[in-house]
């Protein structure tokens, strides 16, 4: 439980940016004061800060955001996911979940629970795949693995099993793609950041192994998409 972690925030954190400022703040907005936090508080009371401030958001400000708690590298970040995942479940619920190293035992559990857990985990798996440019560049550079990881016939099962009791489009399709994906789900066995080093990798990403290729890969995607975006608003008439 995240209580005590409140206790020390309010002890400590009340030099910091008020949470009313980021109600509307999306994680880019959050960057600043959630490294200010880990920096200078650590990550017990960066997250006890950063769940007071996803609190007070809109349920779908909450979840593009939820992700964000993993770069505490607090295993008890992995509880407030579960308790707090909720619709509109976005895939960040299942990424966060992926870099805190969620075991097969919970997702499994989740799997079972159906609703937003149930989505989060499927997401969850989907997170544990190889990593690739579609996804987002710290957690390319963390790359993920599942602990506990299943035998094929246990994994296939338990996502059927997801199908056949609750099979919405977005459900179906998740579960496709796990299933494709379930050699490297499963066979993966090293990641590359471990779970007490993500502070840092939020903080300082260059200093990891691949880290430079994949920043500067995503850079140029990023640099792309807003030439295109310039490039389409020239071409539009002049208003006279």
């Amino acid at each position: 439980m995240l209580n005590w972690h409140f206790a020390i925030y309010n002890k400590l954190g009340s030099n910091k940016p008020m949470n009313t400022d980021l109600r509307n703040a999306d994680s880019r907005a959050l960057h600043e004061p959630f490294s200010q936090y880990l920096h200078e508080s650590g990550p017990r009371v960066a997250l006890a800060w950063l769940v007071s401030v996803l609190g007070s958001q809109s349920p779908a400000l909450r979840s593009s955001n939820s992700h964000l708690v993993a770069y505490t590298g607090c295993p008890e970040a992995i509880d407030w996911l579960e308790v707090n995942v909720a619709s509109p479940v976005t895939t960040n619920w299942g990424e966060g979940a992926a870099l805190l190293g969620t075991p097969w035992s919970r997702i499994k559990a989740w799997l079972a629970s159906g609703g937003p857990k149930q989505m989060m985990a499927l997401d969850t798996l989907i997170a544990y795949r190889a990593p690739a440019p579609n996804m987002a560049p710290l957690a390319q550079i963390a790359s993920p693995v599942l602990p506990e990881a299943p035998e094929l016939s246990e994994y296939q099962a338990s996502l059927r099993a997801v199908v056949a009791e609750a099979d919405t489009p977005r459900i179906r399709k998740t579960v496709e793609s796990a299933l494709a994906y379930a050699s490297e789900i499963l066979s993966r066995k090293n990641r590359a950041v471990a779970v007490a080093d993500l502070p840092m990798l939020f903080l300082q990403p260059e200093q990891f192994a691949n880290a430079s290729e994949i920043l500067s890969q995503h850079n140029a995607v990023i640099s792309g998409v807003r030439k295109s975006i310039q490039d389409m608003l020239a071409q539009l008439p002049s208003r006279s």
